[in-house]
């Protein structure tokens, strides 16, 4: 079975750019905008330059069976390379380099960069699932395939949203204390209409509120209101037992799916796409335990999985997240990291694994601790990390006059750094410290001569260091690295240990 999740009538694609069939049936894919290059600023007081971004598209179809892309383009093609390089997808060019098939035998998420990774087709091959939904069900909030404007969308205890394939919503969906809610299936949800501005704040925190408990529902919902607090597109506030499964995020003016003191919750197969403003972060775990985050894409303009500790949330600790079958393109910052902000006492029971970082600026992996935490029982393995000589430097941008600097600097993002502050984004002012992290069987692929990853591991001083840190087999294009060909960085009081 092929079911093609056709964009409505009324959406925007990506037809300008060429024609497309899965399996011989004709589509178009869904537009997005993406960012075009690595220049970033701390926000002022107006959204981002479109001219610092670009179009992009992406497909969303469900199989059970293999799927043959036929792709034709108004433009010679040199160069089309599927990633993740680890599914070893091959593209056919044509002889007039003008046509190119693509089969997929699996379902997961793909993309295809045609002569780089500029204006990139998303490809998310999806499973066969009606998610077991009861669409008569009155707990079912249906939206079937076309536009529907929601605005803010609060959810109700034991509610499932279900926004079906080819279906958009605008707007936000948000949940308060509520238990047993599920937000599912392979429709868009929006957040492209909330303007970001000097009087509304990126997220709910309180930096500057001495002892505020966010926790507290009515303290919440307050302090939400009084200081205009963005809505992005999916918040879970201090929710329990609850599911977030398929769905499609697109454009949030703020961090795209926030989680704050949520437990026993299970996000899988999302999808984050055309996040391209200021600080539109991908999944962010705040101050949350019992959580499982699996086979989701994500691409974002700032760290894309992240588990942060935030004030007014940091009453309780990060613990037993797992973080799996992610495929991950970081437009800034980091692709997988915990921080910057570690407000909590401890963070442990962390699990990164089986992820494809397929794009990276800063660094593919993050323990940025900033604050008072103990990270510590931290296992990384099996990460797939792909380099590229299209690597462009990150740059803070302070004149908005002036035009990105960096097109020709050769750039390489550091594969882990772990550093211990007070920093920038430090909101305890109190030293943390990291130890116990395993990280194995990282494989890097890379088109080009490189040297030697980079790790950086650097503390402040014997009570606040990286210790007990193990990385063992990490290899480059298959052939393994030494402990004498890995760049490993060390504060005086720091230890690592390379196998």
């Amino acid at each position: 079975m092929l079911r093609i999740h056709h964009p409505p009538v009324k959406e925007a694609t990506g037809r300008d750019f060429y024609n497309m069939s899965l399996n011989g049936v004709q589509t178009e894919p869904w537009f997005c905008r993406v960012s075009s290059l690595p220049y970033n600023t701390v926000w002022p007081g107006c959204q981002r330059p479109v001219h610092q971004t670009e179009t992009a598209s992406f497909l969303s179809f469900e199989m059970d069976e293999p799927v043959t892309l036929e792709l034709s383009l108004w433009k010679n093609v040199e160069e089309a390379v599927v990633r993740p390089l680890s599914r070893n997808v091959k593209s056919q060019v044509s002889t007039d380099l003008r046509t190119v098939h693509v089969t997929i035998t699996e379902c997961g998420h793909y993309t295809l960069e045609i002569n780089g990774p500029h204006n990139a087709l998303h490809i998310f091959a999806n499973p066969v699932s009606d998610f077991g939904v009861d669409k008569a069900d009155p707990n079912v909030l249906y939206y079937a395939p076309g536009v529907h404007d929601v605005g803010t969308l609060e959810l109700q205890d034991n509610q499932t949203l279900f926004v079906d394939g080819g279906a958009v919503l605008y707007g936000s969906v948000q949940v308060f204390h509520k238990k047993n809610v599920r937000i599912v299936g392979y429709g868009v949800i929006d957040g492209s209409r909330e303007e970001r501005t000097d009087d509304t704040q990126l997220i709910t925190w309180g930096v500057d509120y001495p002892g505020i408990d966010l926790r507290q529902e009515d303290t919440l919902r307050a302090h939400i209101k009084e200081n205009h607090t963005l809505d992005g597109c999916v918040r879970l506030y201090s929710c329990a037992d609850c599911e977030i499964a398929g769905i499609v995020t697109r454009d949030s003016a703020s961090w795209a799916l926030l989680f704050a003191n949520c437990e026993r919750l299970e996000c899988r197969q999302v999808k984050t796409i055309g996040m391209w403003r200021y600080n539109s972060d991908g999944i962010d775990l705040v101050n949350c335990r019992y959580i499982r985050v699996a086979d989701c894409f994500l691409r974002n303009f700032d760290d894309c999985m992240v588990i942060k500790g935030i004030k007014g949330w940091d009453w309780v600790n990060q613990h037993h997240i797992t973080v799996t079958g992610c495929t991950i393109w970081g437009d800034w910052g980091s692709c997988l990291e915990i921080g910057a902000e570690t407000c909590a006492d401890e963070y442990h029971d962390i699990l990164w694994e089986n992820c494809d970082i397929i794009h990276a600026v800063h660094v593919f992996m993050r323990i940025q601790n900033t604050d008072r935490a103990w990270v510590h029982d931290m296992v990384v393995r099996d990460i797939r990390c792909e380099y590229s000589r299209y690597d462009l430097m990150p740059v803070y941008q302070y004149d908005m006059k002036a035009p990105y600097p960096a097109w020709d600097t050769p750039w390489q993002p550091t594969l882990f750094h772990s550093p211990i502050n007070d920093g920038p984004y430090s909101n305890d002012h109190i030293l943390g410290k990291t130890s116990g992290v395993r990280i194995e069987n990282i494989q890097i692929f890379t088109d080009y001569d490189m040297p030697a990853p980079k790790c950086r591991f650097v503390g402040v001083d014997a009570e606040h260091s990286c210790t007990d840190i193990v990385i063992e087999n990490v290899s480059l294009n298959g052939r393994r690295l030494g402990a004498e060909a890995i760049d490993l960085e060390l504060g005086e009081f720091d230890e690592v240990t390379v196998k």
